[in-house]
């Protein structure tokens, strides 16, 4: 059985995946902080996906995708924040008030911070 060689532009793909992994990771990781100091729990989950195509010379793509959950002090989701893959944009969802996604400019950290507060059982902001 032949050895397939993965293609030069596949590999510069893989690492241009891999450095938007990483920065999106970090501006998640820079919501995590901010909420944690104001004492709201969060996890971030990451989800790897793999697919295979026997057509190619790397038969497993991998894609990642990353997000914020922040939970009230019962438990309960509150919010969810991804970061758009071409935007860059903060997506915040929260099921709580009905809002779907909101849209947040990357430098604009604090202003998912607000939304998650606002969303978030009186007794528990």
């Amino acid at each position: 059985m032949a050895q397939l060689a993965i293609e030069p532009e596949e590999r510069a793909e893989n690492r241009i995946k891999d450095i938007e992994a990483q920065r999106d990771d970090g501006a998640l990781a820079v919501v995590q902080h901010l909420l944690t100091a104001r004492g709201v729990r969060t996890s971030i989950i990451t989800r790897v996906k793999l697919r295979l195509y026997g057509d190619r010379p790397d038969p497993f793509p991998r894609s990642d995708c990353s997000e914020l959950v922040a939970h009230s002090r019962d438990g309960w989701e509150v919010a969810t924040v991804t970061v758009g893959e071409r935007s860059g944009y903060f997506l915040v969802s929260l099921p709580t008030v009905g809002v779907g996604c909101q849209q947040v400019r990357p430098d604009a950290p604090g202003a998912v911070v607000d939304l998650i507060l606002a969303a978030l059982p009186k007794e528990a902001a």
